[in-house]
């Protein structure tokens, strides 16, 4: 038995690369490909989901203390977020006033939400607000748990890649505010992580438009508005326990 089943997983693990690929590259292919009737498919995407969680933690967030240490590396992004802390604190400040955060207290919560643990927890936290906005998606809609939920993780994927790579050009557009290229970038990864969660989602629907523009709207507009409502559920579990 253990023999039989150790090879599937490893098959099914060597294929998660192509699987990432066709996520960003082919996504309709992608979707009719999945057959998310079968427990199967379901298992998989759960354990990509986990596994690109994972990569993403161990990419943004670090350990070591860096409130106070005067150069911090760009090496890292917890580096390049306490350098950002430093060249734009004339703006960030605007930002922290209202919740009575002055800069080393700022300095001092972004040590900490950038650890593995608490990325850890707001990651999975994300996952909690997608699986709300999947029910929410079958009493309105009428469509099946296991399609809502699977397109679901899908659009998830899609989307918390696209905002964490958004991040990096937002913290060195602090760091160098003249730069154009840099706010663009993160312009554009946000719309780009709002058309797959709408793209993907509306798959569940049968909603595939024959204009190209109107296509794109309306994914950027029902992945928004998606986005906004899991974000809600996101930022109520996570808000109670920031550390500071």
């Amino acid at each position: 038995m253990r023999e039989s089943a150790s090879p599937a997983f490893w098959t099914v693990l060597a294929e998660f690369p192509h699987f990432m690929l066709q996520l960003f590259v082919h996504p309709r292919r992608l979707l009719r490909s999945l057959d998310f009737e079968d427990p199967l498919t379901f298992q998989r995407l759960l354990l990509y989901a986990v596994l690109w969680l994972a990569i993403l933690v161990a990419a943004f967030s670090n350990s070591h203390v860096m409130a106070g240490v005067p150069h911090p590396l760009y090496s890292t992004f917890k580096g390049i977020m306490m350098r950002a802390h430093d060249r734009s604190w004339d703006w960030l400040s605007t930002v922290y006033t209202p919740f009575n955060i002055d800069y080393s207290e700022a300095k001092v919560l972004w040590d900490n939400l950038l650890t593995p643990g608490f990325l850890t927890y707001t990651l999975f936290a994300s996952l909690v607000g997608l699986a709300a906005v999947a029910r929410v998606r079958t009493r309105i809609f009428g469509i099946r748990w296991e399609y809502a939920l699977g397109t679901g993780l899908l659009a998830h994927l899609a989307l918390v890649s696209c905002l964490a790579l958004a991040m990096v050009p937002l913290t060195l557009l602090l760091i160098c505010r003249h730069c154009v290229v840099r706010g663009t970038l993160y312009l554009l990864l946000n719309v780009a992580g709002w058309w797959y969660f709408g793209y993907y989602t509306l798959g569940d629907l049968g909603e595939r438009r024959y204009g190209f523009v109107e296509q794109v709207f309306t994914s950027i507009g029902y992945g928004f508005l998606q986005f906004a409502a899991a974000y809600i559920v996101f930022f109520a579990l996570i808000v109670c326990i920031i550390p500071m």
